[in-house]
């Protein structure tokens, strides 16, 4: 009877030891398997990260750490490339505003966002929402439109106010921008890049841009080192010169050359659009209340856009706790045509 008790003990142990083994290499090639797929077919994250970069620094960090790569090539020939491309990869018939609305940053005619129960949704057609400013030297409303316009007029006459242009002044009384950069205002507000993302610090951005840099040097260096210095192979030896001389070459060329791609179609999709960005500041004008004005957004309801329905909802400023910096505005490049 021990016997038999000792033998069914050792073949439970086999069995235990050889389904922990598979088990194991089901993990590893679950990780070495998901990995390569997520960085090629990355296509909900690409497409949100896309959408919501705005300056040099986003794309650069997106190059560092690449994901979603058919989505990114295949996204930029959507939003700037030739109809002969977008033919090719099944596009022909796309609308513009279908683009604008899942890849960009921008608002237009025909793309809007609104608020839906707490976040911020992006959907194509003509909504029924005010930006509005309360000034409380004269307990009124205005529209943050027509506010900013009078106050970058006032500026260029030297009159302080609450908000200015970034990088200058230019007259907005004008429809179109001279240079070809389409409205200087949308007619939609931007929600998501004043209200919806939370802006890191400068530095932060900074930080993950350098950690990323360090990291893809750092495996180009590993890469060469290991088999040109150190000797590194797989089997111990090196048992050709393709595995010594090709091979590091082409995985680092090939790294380079990604990186650089990844850069460049998130530079080509964010460059099809022109911030128009309002800093807050504090007046030194005496004649000026202490007292910041407040924005806010109110979005009446029920209202049917497309085939969604959105409620009524309002966003106010917390100028005390948590005040917005700076105003955004981005829209469009579109080539200019006087009227």
């Amino acid at each position: 009877m021990a016997r038999q008790w000792i033998f069914v003990l050792c073949a439970g142990t086999f069995v235990l030891g050889v389904c922990a083994d598979d088990l194991s290499d089901f993990s590893n090639n679950l990780a070495t398997d998901i990995s390569p797929l997520l960085i090629l077919f990355g296509d909900s994250m690409t497409k949100q990260y896309l959408s919501e970069s705005t300056t040099f620094l986003d794309y650069f960090i997106f190059a560092m750490a690449p994901i979603g790569i058919l989505t990114a090539i295949i996204s930029t020939i959507r939003v700037c490339g030739h109809s002969s491309l977008r033919a090719f990869i099944g596009r022909s018939q796309e609308g513009d505003g279908t683009v604008e609305a899942e890849l960009c940053t921008s608002t237009s005619r025909d793309v809007c966002e609104l608020f839906n129960r707490g976040g911020i949704t992006r959907v194509l057609g003509k909504p029924e929402i005010l930006e509005l400013i309360y000034l409380p030297q004269n307990r009124s409303l205005d529209l943050l439109q027509e506010y900013l316009s009078k106050s970058e007029t006032a500026a260029e006459k030297g009159v302080c106010s609450w908000w200015q242009r970034e990088g200058g002044s230019s007259s907005t009384k004008a429809k179109k921008d001279p240079h070809g950069k389409g409205p200087l205002f949308t007619p939609n507000p931007n929600l998501s890049l004043n209200v919806g993302i939370v802006k890191p610090p400068n530095w932060v951005l900074y930080a993950i841009a350098t950690t990323g840099l360090i990291l893809q040097a750092g495996v180009l260096a590993l890469a060469g080192t290991g088999v040109w210095i150190l000797g590194w192979n797989l089997n111990g030896v090196l048992e050709s010169s393709a595995s010594r001389d090709y091979a590091p070459i082409m995985f680092i060329t090939g790294t380079i050359l990604m990186c650089s791609g990844m850069w460049s179609c998130a530079t080509l999709i964010g460059q099809t659009t022109h911030e128009v960005r309002f800093r807050r500041v504090k007046p030194l004008d005496p004649a000026i209340p202490a007292n910041p004005p407040r924005l806010l957004w109110l979005q009446p309801g029920p209202q049917k856009i497309g085939d969604q329905s959105f409620d009524p909802f309002a966003y106010f400023e917390d100028t005390a706790s948590n005040p917005l910096h700076t105003w955004t505005r981005d829209s469009r490049r579109t080539p200019f045509s006087p009227s």
